[in-house]
């Protein structure tokens, strides 16, 4: 247990150094280049904004609450063979 919290610990550290880096050169970059910057970010404005977000929204959440009762019985399962291995190791 103690080596899967270090292994997640440092996956967490390498992502937040990573954006941190990514934000980082991307500022740079804005900086080097504000007009094509201020056009792509219009073009993802507009681009974004014909994206249908409620329809997207709503699958998302419908695909979500499909997904609760499996997670949540293999979630049960697993807890159950830890207990079963508990058990027997005693």
């Amino acid at each position: 247990m103690e080596n899967l919290t270090e292994t997640l610990s440092t996956g967490a550290q390498k992502a937040q150094d990573s954006l941190q880096q990514y934000y980082a050169d991307s500022e740079q970059y804005v900086r080097k280049n504000p007009t094509k910057s201020a056009l792509v970010a219009m073009g993802a404005g507009f681009l974004l904004a014909q994206l249908p977000l409620r329809w997207m929204f709503v699958a998302f959440i419908k695909i979500a609450l499909l997904l609760i009762k499996p997670a949540t019985f293999i979630y049960a399962i697993s807890k159950l063979i830890d207990d079963v291995r508990a058990a027997d190791a005693e």
